[in-house]
């Protein structure tokens, strides 16, 4: 997951992050862990763009001076990574609850897995003691031989008419069912000497866009703004 920021993490446990929006995120780059709004975790800290970050890139410094001439370490220890990264349901991306909740949510369905598996195989097990008691009753007479041979040369011939009949009718659903790409947003941190004009020649956009796309009422622009190109 390197489009996440090594530095996000839960507040609880500085090594798991959610792959999306969770109050409970805060910046391991700061001492104590800072907490992070919707916007500045959607647009920075869960996209690639969190490498233009000023925190990223001053805890990334002071993290190189500290270990110059020290012999480098496993690339998922560098810079603080998380080890586990949590990929809650497409509904629940947009929440702000803790991700505990998926897992309760699992335990649960699998108690009922559990369940429904010892059910149906005590079902089995009783229905098979009450058909074993009149099994050897029944005696084969040999008049009955002839009999099947007639039916099953005639019922063959009307299964593929039925099978025929209902075959076309299958690919008018493939169509309805083909998903639309969800359009990526991008986005960019201001940098020393950027002005909205510079910025919109740049991405080929118009500086009347990104004012609207932002909600900018004038020109000025600070430096580390997080600005959402359309």
């Amino acid at each position: 997951m390197d489009r996440i920021c090594p530095y996000l993490a839960l507040a609880d446990d500085g090594r798991t992050v959610v792959d999306g929006y969770d109050s409970e995120h805060r910046c391991h780059a700061l001492a104590p862990p800072a907490t992070l709004e919707r916007a500045r975790q959607v647009q920075l800290c869960l996209t690639e763009a969190h490498t233009r970050c000023e925190r990223f890139i001053d805890a990334r410094t002071a993290w190189l001076a500290a270990s110059s001439g020290l012999p480098r370490v496993a690339p998922d220890v560098a810079f603080g990574r998380t080890r586990l990264v949590l990929e809650p349901e497409p509904a629940w991306r947009s929440l702000a609850a803790a991700p505990r909740t998926g897992a309760r949510r699992q335990g649960v369905l699998l108690a009922v897995g559990a369940a429904a598996v010892l059910v149906l195989l005590g079902l089995g097990s009783a229905f098979g003691i009450l058909g074993g008691a009149p099994s050897p009753s029944p005696t084969p007479s040999p008049t009955l031989v002839p009999s099947p041979s007639p039916s099953l040369i005639v019922s063959p011939s009307s299964l593929p008419s039925v099978a025929e009949s209902t075959a076309p009718a299958t690919p008018t659903i493939i169509p309805t069912v083909a998903p639309t790409p969800k359009p990526t947003v991008r986005t960019y941190v201001v940098q020393a000497g950027d002005t909205l004009n510079e910025i919109a020649l740049r991405f080929g956009t118009t500086t009347a866009a990104i004012k609207a796309a932002n909600g900018l009422t004038s020109d000025t622009i600070n430096i580390g703004q997080v600005l959402v190109i359309p």
